[in-house]
């Protein structure tokens, strides 16, 4: 592991007593939740999770298998950015008010115990546009490894170095994510994502999405090692989309926020 980096990710955590980190059940706050630890103590730290419709089941349970595996304290915080206009009309500024709404809740639960709060946005993130940074950034948010230059290949191998569970987890954004630009963010069309992913990880695929494309449409994604497989069980794949009311447009290879 890069010495380097982790003194730089060190050299983040000194200023502070402890630390309050948003974590996702994802690979990059899991990361930090444990560098944190390791730094602080896990008594002077604190996990803060949004539970809410677009929040899957199997991220619920990461966040809260790492915390148990760190001995540090989860807190569960009832998101309802479902309520918010702005954020179901879904026009590209959805993570923003995402993490306004998570940010909302979680900052008075970090001052309560005299704790800044951070989130895990990595160095390669400065790459994309984020909506969620400016938010992030409004609400003073700390980016410990942002600022440390930990890029996602960094953040992996210090995870496995730590022997995290998720060290080599498939990125897994919000159920939101799945949802076109433009098209309204509903409890029905997160409900489908999520049922429909969860058949999908029990058929056996590891790296995949079900994109809302438009009303009771959806289209399938695979990684690239995985595509062959699933055009052979296009028949089956459709009756899936179909159990679900749904009409399958395609099935293609996998894009990172091809719709989102």
């Amino acid at each position: 592991m890069n010495r380097a980096l982790i003194s730089a990710l060190n050299a983040q955590f000194k200023p502070h007593d402890g630390l309050a980190i948003a974590v996702s059940g994802g690979v990059d706050s899991s990361l930090l939740l444990a560098a944190a630890c390791n730094y602080y103590g896990a008594g002077n730290c604190l996990a803060v999770i949004a539970v809410s419709p677009s929040l899957g089941a199997c991220e619920l349970a990461d966040a809260r298998s790492l915390c148990q595996q760190l001995e540090v304290e989860l807190v569960e915080l009832q998101s309802n950015e479902i309520d918010n206009s702005a954020y179901v009309a879904n026009d590209g500024n959805r993570c923003y008010w995402c993490k306004q709404e998570l940010f909302k809740l979680a900052i008075p639960v970090a001052a309560q115990r005299s704790l800044p709060l951070a989130y895990g946005e990595n160095y390669d993130d400065l790459q994309q546009p984020r909506a969620g940074r400016k938010s992030a950034e409004q609400n003073k948010i700390l980016a410990p490894l942002r600022e440390a230059k930990f890029t996602k290949d960094d953040i992996r191998m210090y995870a496995r170095f730590l022997s995290l569970q998720v060290a080599d987890k498939p990125a897994a954004p919000c159920l939101a994510s799945r949802i076109a630009v433009g098209q309204p963010v509903s409890l029905d069309s997160l409900n489908i994502v999520a049922s429909v992913e969860t058949q999908l990880r029990e058929l056996g695929y590891k790296v995949f999405r079900s994109r809302v494309i438009g009303d009771a449409q959806l289209a399938f994604e695979f990684s690239d090692n995985e595509l062959e497989q699933a055009e052979s069980q296009r028949p089956q794949l459709t009756e899936l989309a179909t159990s679900h009311n749904c009409q399958l447009l395609s099935i293609a290879a996998y894009r990172s926020g091809s719709v989102a």
